[in-house]
């Protein structure tokens, strides 16, 4: 199993375990609400003042686990992106281990080990903005979707004598398709108003009027950029790598945008995915042996330039897909390339 693959495994397991938060949430929400005497109106936490406190303080469990879930995988996989490069500079150094002296071999593999130890590059990539938007202030706005969605499915959950296990389930059952839920509680209630959020949320790809949905994208999302992100740190701080190669997975069937971008790019063309849940996988171009020997008996570090395997522009098909897109959102490798944008 490659690098990318096991990379994409964990990922699986993490959401595993993020899905759990929400149970623990759906679990909680019930047993506060299972025994309210609720009137014929909306459901509305905020008209049931006894238990708001118990709600928000849910709520806000939910979010700060969801927060630190995120922090804690992301860390694991920026780790694990340091360790794919560092793989592929090693095992690059492994076959010219004859032709060099013990002493710069040695010396090669300890500053390799060393440049990934940048703590400071993580810290960063937590506190960056997507948008306007930090990871905490996007969770904050699922934590208020959260909200919305268990009091549209206790609206239509909530019956006398109901127990609180049985609540739990129907509150499920009602979150696994929003919009039929929201039918179902419009029609109960007639002209039924929308919050202003619930109105204005078109979703698009990728997007869910499903906080949980919205949650597990968000987290799958984050975690991967911050495995391809720890990758990119490290393809940039070495000159042994002269460009990188953007290939399809090897589960891919279906020919999609992917095909169209694959190919050979500059070190510095930042990349994490082409699309939502994308699992194409980079990997290094680095100079050649015959470079790289000469370069370690000479005690020299020339820049990646100096390489006959030097990747200095995008590809024709890149530039092709470009000029053929008529979207209305720019994709972020647009609009963080444009360097290489023609």
């Amino acid at each position: 199993m490659t690098p990318d693959e096991k990379h994409i495994k964990r990922i699986n397991k993490y959401l595993v375990q993020i899905n759990s938060i929400y149970d623990d949430l759906v679990r909680e929400i019930a047993l506060i609400a299972v025994k309210l005497k609720v009137s014929d109106k909306l459901f509305r936490f905020k008209d049931y003042q006894r238990i708001t406190k118990q709600v928000n303080d849910s709520l806000q469990s939910y979010q700060d686990r969801l927060i630190s879930s995120i922090k804690v995988y992301s860390e694991y996989e920026w780790d694990y992106g340091l360790a794919k490069v560092d793989d592929e500079l090693k095992a690059h150094l492994v076959k010219v281990k004859g032709k060099v002296s013990p002493t710069v071999y040695a010396e090669k593999i300890r500053n390799i080990s060393e440049q990934s130890q940048n703590k400071k590059a993580f810290e960063a990539f937590q506190q960056r903005k997507v948008g306007k938007f930090t990871t905490s202030e996007r969770v904050w706005k699922i934590g208020a979707q959260a909200r919305e969605n268990l009091e549209f499915a206790l609206d239509a959950g909530l019956k006398e004598g109901i127990s609180a296990q049985e609540l739990a389930r129907s509150i499920k059952s009602n979150l696994n398709n929003p919009d039929a839920l929201f039918r179902k509680v419009r029609d109960k209630h007639g002209n039924l108003q929308l919050s202003k959020n619930a109105q204005s949320f078109h979703p698009g790809q990728g997007v869910y009027r499903s906080a949980h949905k919205n949650a597990l994208r968000l987290a799958s999302n984050e975690i991967n950029v911050a495995y391809r992100e720890a990758e990119q740190t490290r393809i940039r701080q070495n000159n042994d790598v002269v460009g990188v190669q953007i290939n399809l997975s090897p589960s891919h069937r279906h020919y999609d945008m992917c095909d169209e971008l694959k190919g050979s790019y500059p070190k510095d063309f930042n990349w994490s995915s082409w699309h939502v849940a994308c699992k194409c996988f980079r990997t290094t171009i680095l100079k050649s042996e015959s470079e790289f020997i000469a370069e370690l008996n000479s005690n020299q570090n020339l820049p990646p330039e100096s390489s006959k395997n030097f990747v200095a522009d995008v590809p024709d098909n890149f530039n092709k897909w470009v000029s053929d897109y008529g979207g209305q959102k720019t994709p972020y490798f647009i609009s963080e390339n444009k360097k290489f944008v023609k």
